[in-house]
């Protein structure tokens, strides 16, 4: 009895309606749950191991290009993001030659 009457207590700390508080369920639930089933079968683990190294480079590009477009006009800052990209790739390779010469050198 005493958890009952703690929680009513409580139940009126949470709102001021008088209906209450509601739940809802997004639409696309059951397709998220079916998504989320998939990443943990091996296949899926794959693809997820894909997308990961995909979504690390955008991230990257996307923390050095800032969150606002620098120049106006479409054709300026599509290449100001390719100059990005571009920087971003000599940077793998930076990394990928620095870490091959380390090994052939031990």
């Amino acid at each position: 009895m005493e958890h009952f009457i703690f929680w009513i207590s409580l139940k009126e700390r949470c709102t001021t309606s008088k209906s209450g508080r509601s739940v809802s369920i997004h639409p696309d639930e059951p397709l998220f749950r079916e998504l989320k089933q998939r990443q943990l079968s091996s296949v899926g683990r794959a693809k997820l191991r894909e997308r990961v190294a995909v979504e690390h480079s955008l991230s990257h590009i996307g923390r050095w290009q800032g969150d606002q477009a620098r120049y106006v006009g479409i054709r300026k800052n599509l290449f100001d993001l390719r100059r990005t990209a571009v920087v971003h790739n000599l940077h793998v390779l930076a990394k990928i030659f620095t870490n091959t010469t380390e090994q052939s050198a031990a």
